[in-house]
């Protein structure tokens, strides 16, 4: 069975949400809300956690933590424990609360801590729960747009400060922020290898730290961050061949580029085979063709005229 890679570091800043089993419900009342932030507030008191955001919904949740010690795992897996046997308790129900273990993403901080925390809090507006972010208590939407004191441990120094770089009024700015965001792009759309989100440096950066964890049962396709992705990939040939992108993936306008196009989705993407055999409408015995011609020439470098210009993606 995969497991969940884990990547920790001082200073890391995460995305966490997890999500109840089946269709079951993770809040049912006002006291199953409170008694979960009762025990959010100890796990960030313990760990000496930074929240940025959070958002409880009827069955799941989402934080935004930041840990000044490499220590998310101890209390995410205390957190959700804890609640679990809680729950179970108060409510007379046997079996898994909660759908598999906590999913997280490793954002940088500087370039998407601030849209991530609008995608939070924008998630009651998104399910449809309310019409905006104020209608809804158990988001940290509020206490930062109308400066309430509760929760105590919601960390709102780092966007008040980043608000008041544009604005003398930090509160406004995100109530202005927040409302600009409902029909915003998700952040996730930049998401790479479907765990990290950040630049090109940021990305190679948490490449290096996965190199020193134990990587068995870990799924190969979360453990190279750095990856180009299949956009990249196709922007690249186009621009080195001298081909339109468009034509990319026409095996009769652009035989070579087409070539080189299917080898790097799969070399260099990562892409699996039969959603590349999709993408270049061609049978999946092609793709593998294509892939053991390019190598027996010498690789993507002695395969093109112009394949030098794509050693880089590899």
């Amino acid at each position: 069975m995969s497991r969940p890679l884990r990547i920790e570091y001082p200073g890391a800043v995460y995305h966490v949400t997890a999500r109840a089993n089946g269709r079951q419900q993770l809040f049912t009342s006002i006291e199953d809300g409170s008694y979960f932030v009762q025990l959010l507030a100890r796990e960030i008191s313990q760990h000496k956690w930074l929240c940025h955001a959070y958002c409880l919904l009827e069955d799941h949740y989402h934080l935004v933590i930041e840990t000044p010690e490499a220590n998310l795992g101890r209390g995410m897996g205390r957190l959700n424990m804890a609640y679990s046997q809680w729950f179970g308790r108060e409510h007379d129900q046997r079996g898994h609360l909660f759908h598999g273990r906590y999913k997280s993403i490793v954002l940088q901080k500087e370039r998407h801590l601030l849209e991530v925390c609008r995608h939070v809090v924008l998630n009651p507006v998104r399910v449809q729960a309310v019409n905006c972010a104020d209608h809804w208590k158990w988001s940290s939407y509020r206490p930062i747009a109308f400066e309430e004191s509760e929760p105590t441990w919601l960390h709102r120094n780092w966007l008040l400060n980043h608000l008041a770089s544009d604005s003398g009024d930090p509160a406004g700015s995100w109530r202005a922020y927040i409302e600009k965001g409902v029909h915003a792009a998700s952040p996730w759309d930049d998401l790479r290898a479907g765990h990290y989100l950040g630049d090109e440096a940021f990305l190679t950066d948490i490449t290096d730290r996965i190199r020193q964890l134990p990587l068995d049962q870990v799924p190969a396709k979360t453990t190279n961050p750095a990856r180009p992705t299949a956009e990249k990939v196709l922007q690249t040939i186009a621009a080195a061949s001298g081909t339109s992108q468009d034509i990319l993936l026409d095996r009769k306008a652009a035989p070579e580029a087409f070539q080189a196009a299917v080898y790097l989705l799969r070399r260099a993407s990562n892409m699996p085979l039969r959603e590349v055999a999709v993408l270049a409408d061609v049978s999946q015995g092609r793709v593998s063709q294509i892939q053991r011609k390019i190598e027996d020439n010498g690789g993507i470098s002695a395969s093109f005229p112009w394949g030098k210009d794509l050693t880089g993606l590899l």
